[in-house]
């Protein structure tokens, strides 16, 4: 109960002592009516302790201001946390402006009940009480909500920035794919090119058994290419749909592998090249066979076909952590940068030298259904390639994947 002196007027530490009296009431009340307020989402899931926050300390910084007291209390930093600790809780600018509005309708309130209360009182401190309240909600009001509207502008960049990340990557393979499409149909166009000539020769009923057999040997060469071509179209195409089915299996890789360097042996033989396998004998895993399959078919075919001398090699290892390894090396002239690009950079790690050579046409394609496939096992890829040294594929597997 506040007492006032026999004229009956109040000081503003009486002011003082009677918010400080009905603080729990007002703080009670404000939260009765943010809960009502249908608009207010977020301040009936907080515990009373997070609801009130730092509001009892910044209407001590009120109290010192009624009193004349200097502003100690570093209170823009404290409505600026205020805003932060509703931006945390998941409140929405709208329901942040209008609790503060409540607060303030509130404390307006218990000021102008103790005025009435003390109508003998000096004007000029009334007015003064009043303006100062008036400051403290226009303060109160400026920092939170400028805290929470700068919060908003940071996460709206950085959703611009993640977007706009997003947006160069789809370009950037919306590239490769117009790459890898014009270089596919220059490879089919030459080898219906290669397929028109030979036919036009056979038309011509060449007498020469040697040459007619060169010339089927053209149409069986380039007949070989255009499906090939098509075939990897194909695959890219699955891959790219999420159509492929993964079907894990318990599997021995060393007889894979052995099996897949003996079958392109001839393959090598006739290109010149050395075609090399070294690992255990034995290697049981559980992985999906036929993708695995492909996966290092596709390797060891491209580097055959780019390696003008030298050898290739297949070499396969237990590594530590459960996991295994599987290495594709060739002497070839080195892969681009640019066929990187399409990779899923979380699997896929390269390191490139400075001046690599671009490879034949054809190539991009392989790449690109080698990188999605080990997205689709969960396989980690790296790439090591210098101009004119060649290249190193390890590809790293869980002996559970």
């Amino acid at each position: 109960m506040i007492t006032f002196n026999d004229s009956g007027e109040a000081s503003a530490g009486h002011l003082v002592a009677f918010l400080s009296e009905r603080q729990q009431i007002l703080l009670s009340n404000w939260r009765i009516a943010c809960n009502d307020d249908l608009t207010l989402k977020g301040s009936a899931t907080l515990s009373y302790r997070h609801f009130i926050n730092n509001i009892p300390i910044m209407l001590g910084v009120l109290a010192q201001r009624l009193q004349g007291d200097p502003d100690n209390a570093g209170f823009g930093a404290l409505a600026a946390e205020h805003g932060l600790h509703r931006w945390h809780r998941g409140y929405s600018l709208a329901g942040l402006v209008a609790e503060m509005q409540h607060l303030g309708r509130l404390l307006l309130a218990e000021v102008r009940a103790f005025w009435q209360s003390s109508p003998g009182s000096d004007a000029h401190f009334i007015a003064f009480s009043y303006e100062q309240l008036a400051e403290f909600r226009s303060d109160i009001n400026t920092g939170s909500i400028a805290k929470y509207a700068d919060l908003q502008r940071q996460a709206a960049l950085s959703r611009i920035e993640a977007l706009q990340k997003t947006l160069n990557q789809l370009n950037e393979i919306g590239k490769q794919r117009t790459h890898l499409l014009r270089e596919s149909s220059h490879d089919l166009r030459g080898s219906f090119s290669a397929l028109q000539g030979a036919a036009a020769l056979l038309d011509m009923m060449v007498d020469s058994d040697d040459e007619r057999k060169h010339i089927l040997e053209i149409l069986r060469r380039n007949l070989s290419n255009c499906r090939v071509l098509v075939t990897q179209l194909m695959d890219l195409a699955r891959l790219e749909a999420g159509q492929e089915v993964v079907e894990v299996k318990q599997v021995d890789a060393a007889q894979v592998l052995t099996d897949l360097v003996e079958a392109y042996q001839p393959i090598a033989m006739e290109r010149g090249l050395a075609l090399k396998a070294g690992g255990p004998a034995s290697l049981k895993v559980e992985c999906d066979p036929i993708h695995f399959r492909r996966i290092i078919q596709n390797l060891v075919l491209n580097a055959l076909k780019h390696t003008p001398s030298g050898w290739v090699s297949v070499t396969w290892a237990e590594a530590n952590d459960g996991q295994w390894i599987v290495c594709v090396e060739d002497t070839g002239p080195g892969l681009p940068t640019a066929m990187q690009a399409s990779a899923p950079s979380r699997q896929v790690t390269s390191r490139m030298g400075e001046n690599t050579a671009f490879m034949e046409k054809g190539e991009g394609i392989g790449l690109s259904i080698v990188k999605g496939l080990c997205e689709l096992l969960g396989a980690n890829l790296e790439i090591e390639s210098r101009r004119g040294e060649g290249t190193r594929f390890q590809i790293t597997l869980s002996t559970g994947s």
